[in-house]
């Protein structure tokens, strides 16, 4: 968080006429704005807006009061404020950089990724060798699922600054989308080298890794993953995920189960442990571990569909016949789950069958 902290007294004008009144009441502005400040070093929020916002109402045109105001606002999660006080800022200063900046990340987190884009192309405009907001601009296209946008953005930032480590880590997230995962596995290992050790960056690796088949590698980076961050569900059940694609059913369902004690209610883990126990043909556990992963997610799709065929295989086929249903009407692109569901019903012949869904 980057604090405006101009000591210049707002309202001030540096002339003999400037009066003993009007000089203490810019002193008074500056003592609370000042005060503002240290609360917001010290992350007392509610504190700091107060301060912030009394500064405000005694000299409305000061653009950094209204800056730093949208900060303490952005930061107590209140990004319709936020985004108010930067726009409120860059009125009074057009040319300020930072509210700029942080208004794009305000416009992001709060869903608008569209107008975020607008504001950083402004801002890159304004300002063609800002690097930071060809990195949030393309942040703000991997958000909108624009990954070409994104790669060429990122490349941007890095052509600018190329040692930042989270940079190289992002453009490795949209080439890995993109499907281009050995140029990604280049990247986090750059990330990498930048940085010092960080989860994240050795799970992304392992990810990526797993994404070529080098099982044995990816193994090893989620073990330095866990050594950083034991108690993470979800580099538990990646690593299951690789075993299991090793064949190693014993270490795969070892590894789901940690998740499910890190996070009982991770319906993924669930779901790939009933993918194993179903192919081990402990057709009961499955279908217990399908549950536990439809009661924390109820929309899953998957795992009503993979339910559904554990179901009929038991002999449950109203059951069976409930759950293709649902996961097509939770994923209307689940043609294999429908044609699962109209076949069932067509062999069935239920006394008062229920309608297919229509196509």
């Amino acid at each position: 968080m980057i604090l405006y902290r101009s000591v210049t007294k707002p309202g001030l004008c540096l002339t003999i006429l400037l009066t003993a009144v009007a000089a203490t009441a810019a002193d008074k502005v500056q003592e609370l704005f000042s005060r503002a400040n240290a609360l917001a070093e010290q992350q007392s929020w509610d504190a700091a807006v107060a301060q912030y916002k009394e500064v405000v109402r005694l000299s409305p045109n000061f653009p950094g009061a209204h800056y730093n105001l949208g900060l303490a606002l952005q930061m107590k999660g209140d990004l319709e404020g936020a985004i108010d006080e930067y726009r409120q800022a860059i009125r009074l200063k057009p040319d300020f950089t930072e509210a700029r900046n942080n208004l794009g990340l305000a416009l992001l987190r709060s869903g608008q990724a569209d107008v975020a884009i607008e504001e950083y192309r402004d801002l890159i405009r304004r300002q063609p060798d800002f690097a930071e907001a060809y990195y949030n601009l393309a942040n703000a296209w991997m958000a909108k699922g624009q990954m070409d946008s994104a790669v060429a953005t990122y490349r941007e930032a890095l052509r600018l600054r190329p040692d930042i480590a989270q940079e190289h880590n992002n453009l490795a997230n949209a080439l890995r989308a993109q499907g281009k995962v050995e140029e990604a596995i280049a990247e986090y290992r750059e990330a990498m080298r930048l940085s010092k050790p960080r989860a994240d960056l050795y799970f992304n690796l392992a990810n990526a890794l797993s994404d070529t088949g080098k099982a044995n590698e990816a193994i090893e980076q989620y073990g330095l993953a866990l050594m950083l961050a034991p108690n993470d569900p979800q580099i538990q059940n990646n690593l299951g995920v690789t075993y299991a694609a090793q064949g190693n059913v014993e270490k795969a369902a070892e590894a789901y189960r940690q998740a499910l004690r890190l996070e009982p209610g991770f319906a993924r883990a669930h779901y790939n442990l009933a993918l194993l126990l179903e192919k081990q043909g402990d057709l009961i556990s499955a279908i217990s571990e399908y549950n536990a992963a439809i009661q924390s997610r109820p929309d899953y799709a998957a795992a009503h569909c993979s339910l559904g065929e554990v179901l009929e295989r038991t002999g449950r086929q109203q059951d069976a016949l409930a759950h293709f249903r649902t996961a097509w009407e939770f994923d209307p692109q689940n043609f294999p789950c429908l044609a699962e569901y109209e076949r069932l019903l067509k062999a069935s012949k239920p006394s008062n069958p229920t309608p297919a869904p229509a196509h």
